[in-house]
């Protein structure tokens, strides 16, 4: 039910942000321009993973943070050569897991900087590159434990990615990542997630 909700707000924002841009007066001067470069925003919701923690409610209801879970934002720099179908996207992001309840909250926390090549094909892209998930932090703070803190290694992760361009500046579609979180004394933790993105190019 989180993964439907958060799906929902994403996309709600994103096409708000398309519909202004499409809707500028005719006057106003288009935001394409010859250079090949160009500021992409990008979200995503995803799902997998082993369970970093789960969490039972008074009420018998249950949440878990999964390492390959759940909300990404970030942005960056597009870069489009003028010949061939090639592109490279750079992002700096933030990715992260929460729960709250009364008695407390907990949150895993991570900030991936990635670098893809994509194919552009028609409306399709197609591509793949390197995440490099810097400072993974599990943090938990309930009335009955106190504050706990697992700080993991920088992680560095494999995904590929496929959108549809649904216009010029609107892009959706779907990306697996594979990583693995590690720390010493703690056995090592599957993020491998899949997950719906969406992109946003200005």
């Amino acid at each position: 039910m989180r993964l439907f909700r958060y799906s929902l707000l994403i996309t709600s924002f994103f096409a708000a942000s398309a519909f202004a841009q499409e809707s500028a007066p005719a006057g106003t001067p288009s935001s394409q321009s010859t250079s090949p470069f160009r500021f992409v925003l990008n979200a995503a919701v995803s799902d997998g993973g082993d369970d970093l923690l789960k969490v039972r409610f008074r009420n018998a209801d249950s949440e878990k943070i999964k390492a390959g879970g759940l909300l990404l934002f970030g942005g960056g720099v597009l870069f489009t050569p003028s010949s061939g179908p090639l592109s490279v996207q750079l992002t700096a992001n933030y990715f992260f897991d929460s729960i709250t309840a009364k008695n407390g909250d907990a949150s895993f926390d991570r900030l991936p900087i990635e670098l893809l090549a994509f194919g552009n094909f028609d409306r399709h892209r197609i591509g793949a590159g390197a995440t490099l998930h810097l400072s993974p932090e599990l943090e938990m703070d309930f009335d009955e434990t106190g504050k706990l803190t697992q700080k993991f290694d920088d992680a560095l992760g494999f995904v590929v990615q496929y959108e549809y361009k649904f216009s010029d500046q609107v892009f959706a579609g779907v990306r697996f990542t594979s990583i693995d979180y590690t720390a010493d004394d703690v056995e090592d933790i599957n993020g491998d997630n899949i997950g719906l993105t969406i992109s946003f190019m200005l």
